[in-house]
């Protein structure tokens, strides 16, 4: 029995070797991806904050935390849950499905902003939870399949660090914004980019997802393997954990800071940590993973200074900008697992469970605020059992071991990935490989030399190679080691 360990599911301790962060940034795949997490992400956040505000003036404070923070989460958590479900079944259907979505959502936000009942703002805004889910799904996914492991945390600490600073530039009215119907005119503008962002970064995709026969293989070894399954497992529980520590631990004092901390210009701070979180996590995920459980500490530092106005305001400040840490880490670590494995339908599974830890983290503020001594106590624990599983997880995560060999199949769709070659490039890829010549592959796969001179051209330009020989050494050198 194989146990997944470093070898096996590899998430490098040092990724920094071959791509840097203005590389990434600059590169085209790269900027695509991002606009599409950017778009996908401001256009769900502001239509939740849109949704809070106004339901904050039907409702109590309290019911308002419990529909946003508790129903409102597991519901984001359950649309998620959809899409890997579907995903797992039928992967062709993910465009439409996202298609889908947007427009519902920006249905199910209309309606959410202008009814003036209470009854028709919740099952609205409910139903746009489980949309923004869907989303979330789908562009999760798309950073699990398609963004080289170097570039992950940049792409996703960009685009969603950008897309809170924004939040907060349209926050800056002190929130009124988000009372206003102009909001709906915004939201429409970003679901019209956002469809057009997809479409795009499709366009480019639209061959990558039939990867000859390797995906399947990939995708579907090694799930009934018990160590593998307890491997996922422990990994979730991971997540649920840090998750339920920071949603309780970090509630709590907020009741305590009365108007010292500006919780508008907070989204900064966050927006920050997101971004240098991407980065450090991409030159070294062990680095990314002690920071993010680091980040759990400081809550317990606002409680006990909370008495004290300057220190506390510091350290608020602190959390959100190390928050940025562990909302990386949760998504990139289930990402790294899905691109490794094959396991696509999991690359949204760090933001589902992490989801589902912070409705059950608020919950256990809401029960125990008027309790802290045993709030604080049930979040220490809590804290103790996630640094012991953090431990547990560490040395088969971040410890090196001796790579298992890699099949010629698993190396092929690799290569075939990073180069983003269509499903006629990678036969004529194949045939390149036996050192076959145009007149060959030509009377091999029934077409005109002149076809299979447009496709290897097309080849050589993708994978940046002068010539066959030149291709064949990339192939060669690329999986030497």
């Amino acid at each position: 029995m194989e146990y997944v360990t470093a070898e096996n599911c590899p998430i490098p301790e040092e990724v920094s070797g071959k791509t840097s962060f203005i590389q990434t940034f600059l590169n085209r795949a790269a900027m695509r991806r991002t606009s599409v997490i950017f778009l996908g992400f401001l256009l769900t956040s502001t239509a939740w904050l849109s949704w809070e505000y106004h339901l904050i003036d039907q409702v109590p404070a309290r019911t308002a935390d419990v529909c946003t923070m508790i129903i409102g989460y597991l519901l984001q958590a359950a649309g998620i849950g959809t899409f890997s479900l579907v995903l797992r079944r039928k992967p062709e259907t993910g465009l439409r499905l996202m298609q889908t979505a947007l427009i519902l959502h920006m249905i199910c936000m209309v309606l959410a902003v202008m009814s003036p009942y209470t009854a028709g703002t919740l099952l609205s805004g409910f139903l746009m939870n489980y949309l923004c889910g869907l989303i979330a799904g789908y562009y999760l996914r798309d950073l699990g399949l398609h963004t080289d492991k170097p570039g992950k945390g940049t792409v996703f600490g960009l685009g969603y660090g950008l897309a809170t600073l924004a939040s907060w530039l349209l926050s800056l009215s002190g929130g009124s914004i988000y009372y206003s119907r102009k909001v709906l005119y915004i939201a429409a503008g970003l679901t019209v980019l956002t469809w057009f962002a997809v479409k795009r970064n499709e366009a480019y995709l639209e061959n990558a997802e039939d990867v000859s026969e390797a995906e399947q293989k990939i995708r579907e070894q090694g799930w009934t393997e018990p160590d593998n399954r307890r491997f996922i497992l422990l990994a979730a529980v991971l997540v649920f954990l840090f998750s339920l520590v920071n949603s309780s631990g970090f509630a709590f004092p907020a009741a305590d800071l009365g108007g010292a901390v500006n919780v508008e210009l907070s989204r900064v701070f966050y927006g920050a940590g997101l971004i240098l979180a991407g980065y450090v996590t991409d030159k070294n995920r062990k680095y990314g993973a002690v920071c993010a459980l680091a980040a759990l500490v400081i809550p317990f530092m606002i409680l006990a200074l909370r008495r004290e106005t300057i220190p506390v305001v510091i350290f608020w400040v602190l959390s959100y900008f190390a928050f940025g840490f562990y909302a990386v880490y949760r998504v990139i670590l289930f990402s790294d697992i899905a691109e490794e494995k094959g396991w696509l339908y999991l690359a949204g599974a760090g933001l589902l469970v992490g989801r589902i830890g912070d409705a059950v983290g608020e919950g256990i503020c809401i029960l125990l605020g008027n309790h802290v001594p045993a709030l604080v106590l049930t979040a220490a624990l809590l804290f103790v059992a996630a640094v012991a599983v953090f431990f547990i997880m560490y040395p088969l995560l971040y410890i090196s071991a001796p790579a298992r060999p890699v099949s010629e199949e698993e190396k092929f769709y690799q290569f075939s990935m990073q180069h983003e070659l269509s499903a006629r490039e990678q036969d004529m890829l194949r045939h390149l490989l036996e050192k076959k010549t145009n007149t060959e592959i030509a009377e091999v796969l029934c077409i005109s030399e002149n076809t299979v001179k447009f496709h290897v051209r097309n080849l050589l330009q993708k994978t940046g190679c002068k010539n066959r020989n030149a291709l064949l050494s990339l192939y060669k050198g690329d999986f030497s080691a």
